[in-house]
């Protein structure tokens, strides 16, 4: 029976990251020559690597990175093996041939190279009946494949035993997959074959290009130096095999190899599942390196495809529940190596953690994540820091924010089920210390943010470098944004608590905006309230009312220069006379009633300076007890103001932050 060869190339594709399969392909045949000839002679193998011509590559590309931008177009791989004899001429003109078969040959290794090559030459000297003979002959993708077969005898004396194979005109497809230096490719080759290597017959494979030369059994041995530990495990039964081994390099590259018939076929990153090893490990003589686990089993060997591109896992399945998984396998390797290097991982691990838990020290929100998301924190790379880390944080914080919400509702639904009170009452209590715990993490950080902006103020309180107080705008807008209305800032973005608790609960407010511009009132004055707060009543009479309106205003940090124009007292009387003489407005813009009674509050904030005080003292204002303040009632115009000093402003939110800062066992600042 024939074989279509072109159809056989054209059934399944070859994916751009096995570029370099057709070479391993190649040169596993190569081994496999030489040990089927079982000869005391060394083994040797060739490889050379050849470039696109400069001429090709256009005047653009510089002098000095020319070597390293010239794409691979052809690989020459020349062996002293046994050769093209008849026996493996037949078992290449045979599809699926099973010549090969003990050593997990699949017969259709060479259908590969024509995947990525447009036609390969192939040269053999063997022996022959006491004589050599040259077999050549071209592989190309065409019906029968093989084109121009010559085998005939070799006439000159003491000729040499080789065969070369040459992979030539690679697809540009693929050009850019392979276009890396000779170290590259050399630890590619050393991860496809490291069972090969690790044999003491291993052949000498010697890597070249017109610039470079690389034995690769001696960067192997550099690479791994002689590291081995070998573990195995049984996995539903089946045995597998683990080697851990170190990889000393430049280029690092911690992964898990799923091999089968000595061959790497897949493999995942290491640090996916350890993260530690994203930073590289240090041994004893203070070298880096980093690792590689070699997973093979005779499972996996009856598992992989006829292309050696994928082994066939099991999903998880109920009816198949003794089919293996990977990530059975994958979590095996990954026990396996933090056994091995526990030492070495739990210190990178402990500064990991370290360096999360200062951050979460400065954003308490994420404090509980240590405790109920401790594998989570675990696997952030130990590289982020800033806006990157809290991005992650974030992520772990809304997971466990769900949970905590799906646990709830579970046991909301389960207790009826719950006949056993002590066993209710554990589950209620443990759960309802986890919510409590959760809800606390986000008080936290408010708490904590409060702290930072009263730092923030105490700062422009003082004069600064240049013996200059902060204007009073700078105050203003740490309080609330100047020019905007609650309409548009949301609840944690301004800072009345500093004021008062109160006054973030509000209806209405307004910010440094013209009467005429603020929505509440039919008046056309042109002032400028510093902050006009409407509070709505709780409890509405059949007509709507507000039960407070607020004023605020702020004045320079130890301004003492005010006269009777701008006399503050005055100020804040004339924007409740003005409010009072004019229609207040709902939210739909129809008059409300401000009847008669409501309380009018305004808050004068202000470094008590001796103008000042004087000011307070002619208006018939009293002072506080601590005399960092005045107060007075106008009930002439229902009007409570109260001058407020900046210190015993931040001093008393000082306090009340305290206290939250107590009960949530947070560091004093």
């Amino acid at each position: 029976m024939r074989i279509d060869i072109a159809g056989k190339v054209r059934e399944k594709k070859l994916a751009s990251n096995k570029a370099l399969l057709p070479l391993f392909e190649a040169l596993v045949n190569s081994i496999h020559a030489i040990e089927e000839l079982k000869s005391d002679n060394p083994g040797f193998i060739k490889i050379e690597v050849e470039r696109l011509p400069q001429e090709n590559l256009g005047s653009d590309i510089n002098d000095s990175d020319f070597e390293k931008k010239k794409p691979i177009i052809a690989f020459k791989i020349t062996d002293n093996g046994i050769g093209f004899n008849p026996d493996n001429w037949d078992s290449f003109n045979l599809a699926h041939s099973s010549y090969k078969y003990n050593k997990g040959g699949k017969g259709i290794g060479r259908i590969t190279w024509l995947r990525a090559f447009s036609s390969v030459e192939i040269d053999s000297i063997y022996p022959q009946n006491g004589h050599y003979n040259r077999r050549q002959f071209e592989f190309k993708i065409s019906k029968d494949g093989v084109e121009n077969p010559r085998d005939f005898k070799v006439e000159e004396p003491n000729p040499q035993r080789r065969t070369c194979v040459y992979l030539k005109n690679l697809n540009e497809r693929f050009q850019q997959w392979t276009n890396s230096d000779l170290e590259d490719i050399a630890i590619k080759i050393m991860e496809h074959c490291f069972s090969f290597f690790r044999q003491q017959d291993c052949p000498r494979i010697i890597l070249k290009d017109n610039y470079d030369e690389i034995v690769v059994n001696d960067y192997f041995k550099n690479y791994t130096r002689n590291s081995l530990d070998k573990r195995s495990a049984k996995i539903k039964g089946k045995k597998f095999d683990f080697e851990v081994v170190k990889m000393y390099t430049s280029k690092p590259d911690n992964k898990i190899h799923y091999r089968a018939h000595r061959r790497e076929v897949m493999s995942d990153k290491l640090t996916d599942f350890i993260p530690e090893l994203k930073q590289p490990l240090i041994d004893d003589e203070g070298d880096k390196f980093s690792l590689a686990v070699y997973v093979s089993s005779d499972y996996l060997d009856d598992k992989v495809n006829e292309e050696r591109t994928e082994i066939s896992f099991s999903k998880a399945d109920e009816f198949f529940p003794d089919e293996i998984e990977k990530t059975e396998v994958s979590e095996k390797a990954v026990a396996i190596v933090r056994e091995i290097y526990q030492e070495y991982i739990e210190a990178i691990e402990q500064d990991r953690l370290e360096n999360i838990r200062k951050f979460v020290s400065r954003h308490p929100r994420y404090r509980y994540l240590e405790k109920y998301k401790l594998n989570e924190l675990k696997k952030i790379s130990s590289n982020l820091s800033g806006k990157k880390l809290e991005i992650e944080l974030f992520k772990l914080q809304n997971e466990l924010e769900r949970d905590v919400k799906k646990e709830a509702n579970k046991m909301l639904k389960s207790i009826k089920e719950i006949d056993h009170k002590a066993a209710f009452d554990k589950t209620h209590t443990d759960l309802y210390n986890k919510i409590i715990e959760v809800g606390n993490s986000k008080l936290a950080e408010y708490v904590v943010h409060r702290s930072y902006i009263l730092e923030h103020l105490n700062k422009h309180l003082k004069k600064s470098k240049n013996d200059k107080y902060s204007k009073e705008e700078i105050i203003h807008n740490l309080i609330f944004p100047v020019k905007k209305t609650s309409d548009e800032i949301q609840l944690e973005e301004h800072n009345l608590w500093v004021i008062d608790e109160r006054l973030a609960f509000h209806d209405y407010l307004a910010s440094d905006i013209p009467f005429t511009s603020i929505e509440r009132t039919e008046s056309t004055s042109l002032k400028r309230p510093d902050l006009v707060v409407f509070n709505k009543a709780h409890l509405l009479n059949e007509s709507a009312n507000y039960s407070s309106i607020v004023i605020v205003e702020f004045k320079k940090p130890m301004r003492n220069d005010y006269n009777e124009s701008d006399n503050p007292i005055t100020q804040v009387l004339n924007y409740v006379i003005e409010i009072q003489e004019n229609n207040a407005l709902d939210t739909n813009g129809r008059p409300i009633s401000v009847q008669k009674g409501t309380p009018y509050y305004a808050y004068i904030i202000s470094d008590l300076t001796p103008k000042l005080r004087t000011l307070a003292k002619k208006a018939g204002f009293t002072a506080h007890p601590d005399n960092q303040g005045f107060f007075s009632y106008n009930s002439n115009f229902e009007l409570y103001t109260e001058i407020i000093s900046f210190d015993k402003m931040v001093k008393d939110s000082k306090k009340r932050n305290q206290i939250l800062f107590d009960k949530l066992n947070l560091p004093t600042h």
